[in-house]
């Protein structure tokens, strides 16, 4: 028989097995929460399927090889001793996997699994999620704000409204949305506000006449017997017209749209009276979006004082000793239940007998946690069994990662590409799904704690601790996070595993795995051992090991992230891997991709983290039809490595474009189609040589005009033009329109930038090492209701040495949001009127008087000041002592500054930091220190005029912190501080130290480095008996004399607790 008839004729055979099993698959699903023989059942079922996806795999593999795309046959010819081999070892395993079906198929009729069952959960012994409005907590510990604000919209907010009120209450479960209704449902002027109080729980079951039926039953306390829902909809308008009611729907899931419109249709015919509500409780943004006339309230997890109030109340009660210990390890139970009512309330009654400190250290391990018949895990699987069906593999995968750990949202959508739990669907991409998924997921509160990068997109995230319980006890043996001190043989069932172990020891765990699907080397160290696991079954692989030669056998791999201190062979392994999507390669010794891996056509994304590595592209890239994100590509002018080449690629995300020079003439831009890639978000483009090599008459500005991009960018960065005019594109507003950060550097001849002043969402400009330009935007603004630069945050600019003012248009109000102004090398800037700026660093500024002065005048708000190389100033200027909010101050290379005088240093009064650097001529400091009411560091290095401090030091009584640096003596004066903790001495000259050192008694730390003139300290610091910590670095002498026991300066330090001598 034909090999690949035979594989046909084994899979028609498994496909009736699979069909009758497919059909029972979601009571399965369900049943496994309660049933642990079914659970094994699937866990086998899982197990047998992977096995046979890695045969089908190998085959497709296979048959790829033996016809390959040119249309010639490899060398693997059917009579070759390797193909004779594979077709022999693939006929055995499918009559092994063949028949492990069989037995599972056969097993399955001993679990009772019901055929045919929809994606909703049936409503089995659903009981305990029933609800009524009676008050079953007595005590409720930090929900008195919610209520208050709940029980405000109903009585006040909501009175006069004529349309009924909708009011959602939102929150994961186990936060007690439930607790929190029946609070305001009983509250006693709530009561009173109302004619009639009504309260329904819904659950899974959103069914209209099941829930009128249930309004009347509150109302009239009967069963109303009617079958029709027309009878319903009258009985209810009967019992509800004129009154004002408050009806609360307790714990809705529903999603249709068409279920509520019909609920609330009905309710509105009731033509009941003004202002009356329904409060609705649900762990489901969708539902609240459907059903609100109200925004959501979004219910928070409880402070922790409230937390420990709770948890003290079930564990302790009212008369039971509280004891240090168990004190201090509920506390530790109560931070791991970050607040969630239901998780304290259950921990902390569970623990109400219990007396051992055992007892309660088990219970702070979070062995209950997991507890399937514990309450907490019933309401999490309660969540998690209303998911649909292709959300909950993605959820419980996330097992992998350890607890706490920080989730990049795009490397988990990789890895769900990369087991194949995610696919496109009809016109939308795989990615596009994956980003579906997660948003549902952290809508329903699975993942939490999203952190935004600086365009406003999600990068990572983490699970709630119990969710991650909830997703292991789903996953069981399948999925395993090793720690290290935790490391135990793995199952053989084990196909997702992740490790933060780095020793070789590590190896003997896999030895059992038969089918190991997904490896993280989570480690954050890349010099540690830590081997690659040697299973060829792996899809998604992410190593930051050197040993890379097991890599070479892994052909099923669809996710290859590599971490590496050389480019060794990298052509050698990652072309043999056929179905590779993703590629990440972290290295600063890649220098360029191999040549053969456009051979790989699944491959979708090429992420390389160090750009400045890579000297060269990939030879015909265009090849990559699937091609989604390439981090950087490097124009050249070998045939194929032109920006041609990235006509037809739909390309997304980041984008580097280098070595614009070797552009032959503009058409050859404008074949590379920026202006096309709809999903681009960075592009960076960048000229890094002559812009006419060889005497070339190229024009740059034509090249630039013909790399025009979408108008879909978030930041824009320009490095190395040479033209003098911009392009047409980057004048157009509606291009640049959704930009937030540019960054320009380097255009010797332009004497003109794009309209960064009119962009609405700029938040952040760096412009740098433009010699020609004068203003940073210089368009026309008309009208007095026009303003630049609206949402900009961050201004750098640098080495602009003509650069006059920001706007060519003078007196129009401009920044305002504006937080941090950095200037360098620019000489003449007038200083505009900056309210908002919080954070100034300028350095080089030839005209410095006049700078310091717009400085004073223009920046109320200014609280930490960083400003260098300021040439004929001699006296600290009168426009500082506006700056009342300034509280960090950083003077250095103030060449001729020679005197801080006091009418300036007494509007300083918020100032905490203050350092000095590098001011040879500066004598004085004046009385004025007096005024430094909240300083609390002094830093003064390199001014060997500064023999001496004010007089009046010691009114300097928050000062904590003195360090001086390269001094030839410690100034005099400092010995009147009346509360210094730390004292560092660096570099100075000295040969001794004062001996009123030891009038310095509130001294706890002392440190002296590399002070090599430093003979010896004085007898005096025996009587610093607060001295705690004394650190000497290359003071050779000194450290001799300081020697333990034998140095001759011991005696004088041998009370100080602790002392380094290095």
């Amino acid at each position: 028989m034909c090999f690949w008839c035979f594989i046909f004729t084994a899979t028609h055979k498994l496909s009736s097995n699979l069909t009758a099993i497919r059909a029972v698959l979601r009571d399965a699903e369900r049943k496994q929460m309660t049933n642990h023989a079914v659970k094994d059942w699937l866990q086998k079922l899982t197990d047998a399927a992977y096995v046979l996806d890695d045969i089908l795999d190998e085959c497709s593999i296979h048959f790829a090889k033996m016809h390959s795309d040119d249309g010639h046959t490899s060398c693997l010819s059917r009579l070759h001793p390797n193909d004779i081999l594979f077709r022999f070892n693939i006929c055995k395993r499918m009559k092994d996997i063949t028949q492990r079906f069989h037995d599972i198929h056969e097993e399955k009729s001993t679990f009772n699994l019901e055929p045919g069952l929809t994606e909703v959960v049936q409503r089995v012994d659903d009981d305990w999620r029933q609800t009524s409005s009676d008050i079953t907590e007595p005590v409720v510990y930090g929900r008195n704000k919610d209520r208050e604000q709940i029980v405000k919209f109903l009585l006040e907010d909501a009175n006069n409204r004529e349309e009924l009120s909708i009011f959602p209450i939102l929150g994961m479960g186990g936060l007690g949305k439930t607790t929190l209704a029946k609070q305001v449902f009983n509250d006693h002027r709530v009561c009173k506000h109302f004619d009639l109080t009504i309260w329904v729980c819904v659950s899974d079951d959103f069914n209209t006449m099941t829930i009128l039926q249930s309004i009347l039953e509150c109302i009239t306390g009967q069963n109303p017997n009617l079958n029709s829902l027309e009878a319903m909809r009258k009985k209810v308008e009967e019992v509800l017209h004129g009154k004002r009611y408050l009806l609360v729907l307790d714990d809705v899931w529903n999603e249709d749209q068409e279920k509520w419109e019909q609920l609330k249709g009905k309710l509105q015919c009731a033509r009941a009276a003004k202002g009356s509500t329904i409060l609705v409780t649900t762990r489901l943004e969708e539902v609240a979006s459907i059903m609100q006339t109200h925004p959501a309230y979004h219910l928070k997890e409880l402070p922790g004082d409230e937390s420990w109030s709770l948890f003290k109340y079930h564990a302790f009660g009212p008369n039971r000793e509280e004891t240090e210990e168990l004190v201090a390890i509920g506390k530790e139970i109560v931070r791991n239940c970050i607040g969630l009512p239901l998780a304290i309330k259950t921990l902390g009654s569970l623990l109400r007998d219990q007396s051992e400190v055992r007892q309660w250290i088990n219970v702070k391990e979070s062995s209950s946690m997991t507890d399937e018949d514990n309450s907490i895990m019933r309401a999490l699987k309660l969540s998690y069994s209303n998911l649909e069906l292709s959300l909950r593999r993605c959820f419980s995968f996330c097992a992998i990662f350890p607890k706490d750990f920080e989730i990049d949202k795009e490397e988990l959508i990789y890895l769900w590409i990369a087991n194949g739990f995610i696919e496109s669907e009809r016109n939308t991409e795989v990615e596009d799904v994956g980003n579906k998924v997660w948003n549902k997921l952290y809508r329903r509160s699975f993942f939490q704690e999203a952190k935004c990068d600086e365009f406003g997109m999600v990068k990572s995230f983490k699970m709630h601790d119990l969710f991650h319980d909830l997703a292991q006890s789903i996953m069981g043996e399948e999925c395993a996070a090793v720690v290290e001190g935790r490391l135990t043989p793995l199952s053989s069932r084990v196909h997702y595993l992740s490790s933060n172990v780095s020793y070789r020891g590590f190896m003997h765990a896999f030895k059992k795995v038969e089918s190991l699907r997904t490896f993280l080397d989570l480690r954050t160290s890349i010099y540690n051992f830590c081997p690659v696991p040697s299973n060829h079954s792996l899809r998604a692989l992410c190593t930051k090991s050197s040993l890379l030669s097991p890599l070479k056998d892994l052909t099923h791999l669809r996710y290859l992230s590599l971490t590496c201190h050389s480019k060794a062979s990298l052509n050698n392994f990652i072309c043999q891997m056929p179905k590779l999507q993703i590629l990440k390669l972290k290295s600063s010794a890649i220098r360029g991709l191999p040549k053969n891996l456009t051979q790989l056509q699944d491959l979708r994304h090429i992420v390389i983290d160090d750009y400045d590595s890579v000297v060269e592209t990939l030879p015909k890239i265009s090849k990559l039809r699937h091609l989604r994100t390439l981090s950087i590509f490097v124009v050249g002018s070998k045939p194929g490595c032109g920006l041609a080449e990235l006509h037809s690629l739909n390309l997304g995300g980041r984008l580097r474009i280098i070595g614009l020079e070797n552009v032959p003439n503009e058409w050859d831009a404008k074949e590379a189609n920026l202006i096309g890639k709809k999903e681009l978000n960075i592009l960076h483009l960048s000229w890094d040589g002559n812009a006419n090599p060889k005497g070339s008459n190229v024009s740059v500005e034509r090249v630039l005009e013909a790399l025009e991009p979408p108008s879909t960018l978030k930041s824009f960065q320009m490095y190395g033009y040479q033209g003098r005019q911009i392009s047409s594109w980057m004048r157009n507003k509606a291009v640049l329109r959704d930009l937030v950060d540019v960054r320009l550097s380097n255009f010797r001849n332009c004497e003109e930038l794009p309209p960064l002043g009119k962009l609405p969402h700029l938040k952040r400009i760096n412009v740098r090492g433009m010699k020609n330009v004068k203003w940073i935007d210089g368009e026309t603004y008309d009208g007095v209701e026009e303003k630049a630069f609206p949402s900009l945050e961050e201004v750098r600019m640098d080495n602009l040495p003509n650069l006059e003012r920001l706007l060519k248009d003078e007196g129009v109000e401009m920044l305002p949001r504006l937080s941090q102004l950095t200037i360098k090398d620019v000489l003449n800037f007038k200083v505009p009127h900056l309210p908002c700026v919080e954070k100034l660093e300028a350095r080089g500024i030839e005209a410095g008087a006049s700078f310091i002065e717009g400085v004073g005048e223009n920046m109320a708000c200014l609280e930490t000041l960083i400003i260098k190389i300021i040439k004929g100033v001699v006296v600290l200027p009168d426009e500082f002592r506006r700056l009342g909010a300034l509280q960090e101050l950083y003077i250095a290379e103030w060449y001729d500054v020679e005197y801080f005088p006091e009418h300036v240093l007494e509007g300083l009064t918020s100032l905490r930091i203050l350092t000095i650097e590098n001011c040879k001529k500066l004598k004085s400091l004046s009385e004025g220190v007096r005024h430094f009411a909240c300083l609390e560091s002094l830093r003064i290095s390199k001014c060997p005029e500064l023999v001496a401090l004010p007089s009046n030091m010691s009114q300097l009584s928050a000062l904590r912190v003195f360090s001086i640096y390269y001094c030839c003596t410690l100034p005099d004066g400092l010995q009147r501080v009346p509360s210094l903790r730390l004292l560092v001495i660096f570099g100075c000259t000295c040969t001794s130290l004062p001996d009123w050192l030891g009038d310095m008694t509130t001294l706890e730390q002392l440190t002296i480095a590399y002070c090599n003139e430093l003979r010896s300290l004085p007898s005096s610091i025996q009587r610093l008996t607060n001295l705690s910590y004394l650190f000497i670095q290359g003071c050779p002498d000194l450290k001799k004399r300081c020697k333990r026991e034998t140095g001759e300066d011991w005696q004088y330090i041998n009370h100080i607790p602790k002392i380094d001598l290095w």
